[in-house]
């Protein structure tokens, strides 16, 4: 599922070689990436393109990684956020995931460590994808029993509802 997907994803930092860094890395995975020096930059972008991901630094001129989060949350709650820092302090953990951040790292990290916590973002951002697209199916079967046309509705709400439980235990725990 998300390993064969390639993603549209938004890296933004002030530091040129912070984001060479992750877009490189990503980049040889087969994603596309585009990237900002700052919020600012990050927004408008945003505001013109459809990204599937965004990786953000927190500290940053003109507009930091957290007031990013924040607005990108507004207006995409579902889209997945990964913020990273160099600062250690957990104030910055907390603040970033209320802001609407999928996930956190700190600076340095390995290359194998943001590939992989990137790979789960995308991987969680599907399967709640999945779980919405079978809700839906299951408020439509329940329309139709009301009007009378289906006839295996609980039947297809009973799989429906099997498979949304199995999603969930796919994705990582809170």
């Amino acid at each position: 599922m998300a390993t064969l997907c390639k993603y549209k994803v938004l890296i933004v930092d002030d530091k040129p070689m912070t984001r060479d860094l992750v877009s490189s890395i990503l980049s040889s995975k087969g994603h596309t990436c585009v990237t900002a020096s700052d919020g600012v930059e990050a927004l408008d972008k945003a505001s013109t393109e459809k990204f599937d991901a965004v990786i953000t630094d927190i500290v940053m001129p003109n507009m930091d990684g957290i007031t990013l989060t924040r607005e990108l949350s507004k207006n995409d709650p579902s889209l997945p956020v990964m913020v990273i820092t160099g600062f250690t302090d957990e104030h910055y953990y907390e603040e970033s995931i209320n802001a609407g951040a999928t996930d956190f790292i700190n600076k340095p990290f390995s290359i194998a460590e943001i590939t992989a916590r990137f790979q789960r973002m995308i991987s969680d951002r599907e399967i709640l994808c999945q779980i919405k697209a079978h809700e839906q199916e299951i408020e439509k079967i329940g329309s139709e029993m009301i009007a009378g046309i289906q006839h295996d509705s609980m039947e297809r709400i009973s799989a429906l509802k099997r498979e949304i439980e199995e999603l969930k235990r796919g994705m990582r725990s809170p």
